[in-house]
């Protein structure tokens, strides 16, 4: 029947001959940033600070196996989640959630289960407004890193079943460890504003399929979750090389040869800005490497990790340390390859 008919999308235009929307490259962002200290893109970041002990002896940087004493603040979503400045009593000080207690409760005490069924002490104290502010606990790990995952693992768990309890959004801004022996503290910042950069945008207008891969590009690189952040680039991705796909379809079919598939350079070592924090590393283990073959490789161990939850399958989940590890380490090399797969596109799809 006509009257049931789904709306059609609408096709793109073939690009050919047509003025590109963007006048050059902008694989390169507008503005870069004149401020120093901080990072290129919001991320996280950490800073250990090392005592100097009687005799001039400095403590191991990463920590030695013993007893360690953290704090996770808490924080509603959305709301100081990002941090502009490393002032760990500021950012307690800061701490909150939507989780309010009696007006003579100032703290709580709590046990938590580690996956082997250890119990662990947790101190939940309380800010001036009888909400839940931070967490307080002690573990005993190897280095710092394992003392993180320990308490992460402890604590991510019990704020889901706070979230769903109560109804309740919450997340943590960032933590500090002391190595109890030594005093050296690490302070965590989940997220850390990222650098200012000068407005250089006169157009502002943009093709309906440019604002596609756009949108993704601006959930990647604007939300505080990181799984959130790789599955939006991602899908930056997999749009890219549709797009791609098509074009090369209509080139081969008109018998003309279509450009070869970019690659990840053999050298990654002068990629990006000083400050894009973990760029290169990121970009190593791919490095030499087609885009399609990098793509494939994330596809299988991250993507479908993250967009499924099939509890018979490899997933990835928010309350694993490991897991976030594991996608904080392939983020920036998600949005350095999303950024020049983008800019092709604004070169090639023309502005209607």
């Amino acid at each position: 029947m006509a009257g049931n008919r789904k709306p059609t999308r609408p096709r793109r235009t073939p690009p050919a001959s047509r003025p590109a929307a963007f006048p050059g490259p902008s694989a390169n962002a507008l503005g870069q940033p004149g401020q120093a200290g901080r990072p290129y893109v919001t991320q996280g970041v950490y800073y250990t600070v090392v005592p100097i002990l009687p005799g001039g002896r400095e403590p191991d940087p990463a920590g030695s196996p013993g007893k360690y004493r953290l704090t996770f603040v808490l924080a509603i979503p959305g709301r100081a989640v990002v941090l502009d400045e490393v002032n760990f009593a500021k950012l307690i000080a800061a701490g909150d959630s939507l989780l309010e207690v009696a007006s003579d409760v100032h703290t709580l005490r709590m046990d938590g289960h580690d996956d082997a069924g250890n119990k662990h002490a947790l101190t939940v104290n309380v800010n001036g407004q009888h909400r839940l502010r931070d967490i307080e606990l002690e573990v005993d790990a190897d280095s710092f890193m394992h003392a993180a995952s320990r308490g992460h693992d402890l604590i991510a768990p019990a704020l889901s079943r706070w979230a769903y309890l109560h109804d309740a959004p919450i997340t943590t801004s960032g933590f500090q460890i002391i190595e109890l022996a030594t005093g050296t503290q690490l302070f965590w910042v989940n997220r850390m504003l990222g650098a200012v950069k000068a407005f250089a945008d006169t157009g502002g207008a943009s093709h309906q399929d440019h604002r596609i891969l756009l949108s993704a590009y601006r959930d990647g690189i604007s939300s505080t979750e990181p799984l959130w952040q790789a599955l939006s680039l991602f899908r930056l991705i997999e749009g890219a090389f549709k797009m791609q796909g098509e074009r090369r379809a209509a080139l081969i079919a008109a018998g003309r040869q279509p450009p070869q598939v970019e690659c990840v350079p053999a050298d990654v070592t002068t990629i990006g800005q000083e400050n894009d924090y973990g760029l290169r590393d990121s970009l190593k283990p791919y490095a030499g490497q087609k885009f399609t073959q990098v793509r494939d490789t994330i596809r299988g161990k991250l993507r479908n990790a993250i967009a499924h939850l099939d509890i018979d399958s490899d997933i990835l989940i928010q309350d694993r340390w490991e897991d976030v590890q594991k996608v904080e380490q392939v983020l920036p090399c998600l949005r350095w390859m999303a950024r020049q797969l983008l800019d092709a596109e604004l070169q090639q799809t023309p502005l209607q």
